[in-house]
């Protein structure tokens, strides 16, 4: 899979890397078997992706949000998060999500990892009206 030239990485760790390959998702243990799992599928490309600090599960975004652990793959599909930008790991459990900082929905969430529970933080505008950048401060 990642020989594949389409595939581009969005996240890894020392034992996990996440990437895609146009609409779907990837999750590959790096050993020497390399063992890869489809996370799921996404109506555009995936647009990031966060491991957690112990390898227990990770997170891809994009038009949904895919959460992974070994026993699951969770989708949430909520028009509030259909322009997922960024995740930010907060705790074991807990992550900020960044929703397209140029939208007029743009905000930031909170997801509880084991709860699957998430709930909107607050509206993010710093960025709206203003020129597309990568190096967002939220």
């Amino acid at each position: 899979m990642t020989n594949d030239p389409t595939y581009r990485k969005l996240f890894e760790t020392s034992k996990l890397t996440v990437g895609h390959c146009s609409e779907y998702a990837y999750l590959t243990k790096r050993s020497i078997f390399k063992n890869t799992t489809m996370i799921g599928w996404f109506i555009y490309d995936p647009t990031c992706a966060l491991i957690s600090y112990d390898n227990s599960w990770c997170l891809v975004g994009g038009d949904r949000l895919l959460l992974w652990t070994p026993k699951e793959t969770f989708e949430i599909d909520d028009n509030n998060l259909k322009t997922i930008e960024a995740f930010r790991q907060i705790n074991i459990n807990t992550v900020h999500i960044l929703v397209d900082p140029w939208s007029d929905n743009s905000a930031i969430w909170e997801i509880n990892i084991q709860t699957k529970q998430y709930k909107k933080l607050r509206n993010f505008n710093d960025y709206k009206d203003k020129e597309y950048t990568e190096d967002i401060k939220w």
